[in-house]
């Protein structure tokens, strides 16, 4: 048995608790005991499945969904807009890998040079911008302004995994198609549940497309790591 296996183990089974606790029998206080237990776990998997040089931007990611995760337990309004900026600075993260990858921009290029500058100006734009509507503005709309930021860099983010798919082929890139299907899937049942639908199946849906999206990111990584050096 690989190392990694029982860190796996305990991946499932504490995100199948958070699951049953949180959005089937909405005990929020037990769900705490698990929320923190599936990022660290899955996070002990990749750094122990195998000893082959892992890309910083991989822990990036890990350490911003952490947080962000963390931050919808308080349940606050702040808190949440919070949660969904660092979840945004994750897709531009990504965004950055897939471009990278797909060789979507000509290697050596100028652009490809400074790519990396882009993204970084971009996601201070977006701060800058936040900060402004909030505490200048102080207007309502930049919540909804906030959310539709994300749907925007969400679904470029995943037309781009397709593409990348499409193009290179490559296990990496199959993972992170499923690592977005899945994430996609698991809001657009929770969303009809929660405005249109008010239906039990919707929920286990839900909970059953969520389930596996860190695992399937994971795998993203350990195969892009992989790719890397051959």
């Amino acid at each position: 048995m690989n190392k990694a296996t029982p860190s796996l183990v305990l991946y499932f089974i504490s995100y199948i608790l958070y699951l049953f606790f949180f959005k089937i029998i909405q005990d929020k206080e037990t769900m705490l005991l698990f929320k923190p237990v599936i990022l660290a776990s899955i996070t002990f998997y990749y750094i122990n499945y195998s000893r082959v040089k892992k890309n910083s931007l991989h822990f990036a990611v890990l350490a911003i969904c952490f947080l962000s995760d963390n931050m919808n337990l308080f349940g606050e309004d702040f808190f949440h807009e919070i949660s969904i900026g660092l979840y945004l600075v994750m897709l531009f993260i990504l965004l950055y890998l897939i471009v990278k990858d797909s060789k979507l921009i000509q290697k050596g290029s100028s652009l490809d040079k400074y790519f990396g500058v882009i993204i970084v100006v971009l996601v201070l734009l977006f701060v800058f911008s936040k900060l402004t509507s909030t505490y200048l503005l102080k207007t309502k709309i930049h919540h909804y302004y906030f959310i539709l930021n994300y749907i925007v860099v969400f679904l470029s983010v995943l037309i781009l995994s397709f593409y990348n798919l499409f193009k290179k082929k490559t296990l990496s890139s199959k993972y992170l198609v499923a690592t977005l299907m899945c994430l996609f899937l698991a809001d657009l049942f929770s969303v009809i549940n929660a405005y249109y639908f008010h239906n039990k199946v919707l929920v286990y849906l839900s909970c059953l497309s969520e389930l596996p999206i860190y695992y399937f990111l994971i795998k993203y990584f350990i195969n892009r790591d992989l790719e890397a050096i051959k």
